[in-house]
Parts: structure tokens; C-alpha cells; sequence
């Protein structure tokens, strides 16, 4: 056969299914049933679309230390640094550098306000440290 009119087959071919595949799941058909398009539905299984509780980090840095524990931990630390990581298992830690670590889990409401923290200083560019890489500051 020769590969111009088998080029001009698969082209025809293509046309034809992409012409039939529109009219079958048009994207008015689509929100009319009730079916949630792919970008919202994995952002809503990342937990993206969940609004953030706060619009900057000095403002969730105190909500954590409205926190019993975080407030308890850095009244012990006092004169050290004190960082902030997220973990691989969805949980928070607290780490001074006297040694001493906090560990939010990752089902508790302070540990989504840390995470929250974590990324409003990402976004700012703010608390951010040379020395650790994955972490932010959290005694600035």
C-alpha cells in the first residue's frame, strides 16, 4: 500500500473518532450529570481545594502557639533554634537545637496548622534556612 493514501486513512480515521468521541461526552453533557471534571477531582484528593485557614505566617505561628504543647516545647527551648519539618508520614516536627524534638501527628489540628505555616513560608520565601534545607524556622 502506498504510505501517502495509508497516511490519508489514518488522518480519515483519527478525524472520525475524535468527531464521534466529541459529541458523545461533551463537557455540558458531562457537568449535567453531576461528574466532576479531573483537575477539580484530584485537587480535591490532594487537598488543595480546601481554603487555608491563614493568609500569612505570623499569623500561623501564633495559632500554634496557642497550642499547649507547641508552647510548652518552646518555653523549654528558649534560647535555641527552633525548626519546623514535614515528614514523610503526613506528620509535623518540632526540632531545637538543643536536641529535643516535638512530634505533631498528622490526624491533629496542630499539625495541619503547621503545615499550613510550612507552606505560607515557602510561598513567602520567609524563615527559610541555609543549614536545612527541608525545614523552616520557627523561632523567627
Amino acid at each position: 500500500m502506498d504510505p501517502i493514501i495509508a497516511g490519508g486513512l489514518v488522518s480519515a480515521g483519527k478525524n472520525l473518532l475524535d468527531g464521534i468521541s466529541s459529541q458523545l461526552t461533551s463537557k455540558k453533557s458531562v457537568e449535567s450529570q453531576g461528574r466532576v471534571s479531573f483537575p477539580a477531582e484530584l485537587g480535591k484528593a490532594s487537598g488543595q481545594d480546601a481554603p487555608k485557614p491563614f493568609t500569612d505566617s505570623k499569623s500561623a505561628r501564633s495559632a500554634l502557639l496557642d497550642n499547649p504543647q507547641v508552647s510548652s516545647f518552646m518555653e523549654r527551648n528558649e534560647n535555641s533554634q527552633v525548626y519546623l519539618e514535614k515528614r514523610a508520614d503526613g506528620s509535623v516536627q518540632f526540632l531545637s537545637s538543643s536536641g529535643e524534638t516535638l512530634v505533631l501527628p498528622k490526624e491533629s489540628e496542630a499539625c495541619n496548622q503547621a503545615i499550613n505555616y510550612f507552606e505560607l513560608c515557602l510561598e513567602e520565601k520567609s524563615n527559610l534556612s541555609e543549614f536545612r534545607p527541608n525545614a523552616v524556622l520557627f523561632d523567627a
